[in-house]
């Protein structure tokens, strides 16, 4: 029988399972651990991509980076119009389905008529209620007058019971005080100490204090008599040397120890004439000299004016650019509702970005929209027409100003529609004198207007976690000076979207722990895309 040569034996063999085996392959199962590792160097290098390859792929990425930061600068000034496009996008599209129905599956015409709802029942009415808002607060800049201020502030300091006369008496009495400790300055300080015993005096006879001061009054002269008498022992000591340096130095010591007694002596009776130390510092806080209030009206007008002026010159150009804004917004909207699922698609195609990631990211974007624009705002809206009921009804005339006011404040954690109508309460009992109407003001307002709140977030949430409410703060303060006022609805998003992205960060991180466990594929994807998020 013939025997096969080597060339042809090295070229196919069967192992044990029947399957022909290479040459190759059998040198190398054959040979040492050193062979296989250079085997297997080998294989991977030649899998390596070729340099020009490497330097195509370097190239296109800077390329995609600089077309990207050029897109970006083309698009940046439509990214709030864009934004409150895509929430209200997705807050009516349980209205655009419905009209899809009634209208066959048009879906133009269905966009047409959604567009159409939204902007009767959400731009026009807003654009109204600026317009009369702000026809209110020039109406109210123009009726307002220093002297009508001056009478209700009175009013009120007397209604309160901080109304101070003399006020400008004490104030200087309580800077004598800090004036008598200068020892450089012995005249200055003798004056200081004769004008203080002249304004206690006076005051203890003009004012009636709230507790009984004569005791006080008398300890008052005593100590500033005592340390009068040493004020001229200092200068006798410096005008004629006749006195040791350790008297000297006594009397020195005396001087500072008398000066904090007497200092401690005049607050001590300011503080008893005014009925403590609380009652003291609001009252002189609270009855501003006529200097005082002339500098700060003074101040609050250099302040106002020339910003007046700049905003005047740019009310033409922010019109515009608000009406353009309104008009990118809409047509946002049309088409959002007409080809917002094959956009969607196409940027999950094109986003390297996981499918799972992408849809948990649309997911956060519709419910977020949902608790922040349509639940806060909602509640705001509610808030504020509740509260410009009775505003309307206890006389305010720039009510329509006050729903705007309360609207917008009711969107802020915190602050709330209290901090616009309990001080109308206030401004009701303390310088109206309408206490009836100030006190069902306070009780309507906790009762109802900030309690109502609670209600309509947890119909619209339907139990969905909300952000922490100082997070919730801290987003919105800091997203209005980013943003402007759209900062409000803004800021929380952005503080979303950085959960969820750390949330898929923390995703890949247990992922590549734990490579075992099996993750859901592209179909399943594709199958919560249409579970979840409207994308079809």
């Amino acid at each position: 029988m013939q025997q096969p040569d080597e060339s042809e034996s090295a070229e196919v063999q069967s192992d044990h399972t029947g399957e022909p085996k290479s040459n190759l392959e059998e040198t190398t199962s054959n040979s040492g651990p050193a062979e296989s590792e250079m085997q297997t160097a080998v294989s991977t290098f030649m899998e390596m991509p070729s340099m020009s390859r490497v330097l195509s792929v370097i190239v296109l990425l800077a390329g995609i980076l600089v077309v990207g930061m050029l897109f970006y600068k083309v698009m940046v000034g439509f990214f709030i119009p864009l934004f409150m496009a895509a929430a209200l996008v997705v807050i009516f599209h349980p209205m655009q389905a419905w009209f899809e129905r009634k209208l066959r599956g048009r879906k133009s015409l269905a966009a047409a008529a959604t567009t159409s709802v939204i902007l009767t029942i959400v731009l026009l009415p807003f654009i109204l209620l600026i317009t009369v808002a702000v026809g209110q607060l020039t109406g109210l800049v123009g009726r307002m007058d220093l002297d009508d201020i001056k009478s209700a502030m009175d009013r009120g300091r007397e209604k309160i019971g901080l109304k101070l006369e003399y006020a400008d008496r004490y104030r200087r009495l309580e800077s004598l005080a800090g004036l008598i400790g200068d020892i450089e300055n012995p005249d200055a300080v003798n004056s200081a100490i004769e004008e203080s015993r002249e304004l206690i005096a006076f005051l203890d006879q003009k004012t009636s204090g709230a507790s009984p001061t004569g005791e006080m009054s008398d300890i008052a002269f005593d100590r500033l008599d005592e340390f009068s008498a040493t004020v001229e022992e200092l200068r006798l000591a410096e005008s004629v040397d006749v006195f040791e340096p350790n008297d000297k130095i006594e009397l020195t010591e005396r001087f500072h120890r008398q000066g904090v007694v007497a200092s401690a002596a005049i607050h001590s009776w300011v503080t008893a004439k005014l009925g403590g130390s609380f009652r003291t510092q609001a009252k002189l806080l609270i009855n501003p000299s006529e200097r005082d209030l002339a500098e700060a009206i003074h101040t609050v007008r250099e302040f106002i004016q020339p910003r007046f002026v700049k905003f005047s010159g740019a009310t033409g150009r922010a019109f515009v650019h608000t009406a353009f804004g309104l008009l990118i917004m809409v047509i946002a909207i049309y088409f959002f509702f007409v080809d917002g699922p094959g956009m969607v698609r196409t940027l999950m195609r094109l986003s390297p970005l996981d499918d799972n990631y992408e849809l948990q990211l649309l997911n956060e974007f519709e419910k977020t929209s949902r608790a922040v624009v349509l639940a806060s705002v909602l509640s705001a809206l509610v808030q504020g027409l509740l509260a410009a009921i009775a505003f309307f009804f206890l006389g305010f005339e720039s009510y329509v100003l006050l729903f705007l006011v309360t609207t917008v404040m009711a969107l802020v954690p915190f602050l709330g529609a209290a901090s616009v109508w309990l001080p109308c309460a206030i401004y009701l009992g303390a310088v109206d004198q309408r206490y009836g109407a100030a006190i069902f003001l306070f009780i309507y307002g906790a009762a109802l207007v900030s309690s109502i709140d609670n209600v309509i977030k947890a119909i619209v949430l339907h139990g969905h976690s909300e952000l922490h409410p100082l997070i919730a703060l801290l987003s919105v303060l800091g997203g209005v000076p980013v943003f402007g006022p759209i900062g409000i609805l803004i800021g929380p998003m952005v503080v979303v979207f950085l959960q969820t992205l750390l949330e898929i960060l923390n995703q890949e991180l247990e992922l590549r722990d734990h490579p075992a466990e099996d993750q859901p594929t592209s179909q399943d994807a594709t199958t919560v895309a249409a579970e979840g998020v409207s994308i079809e």
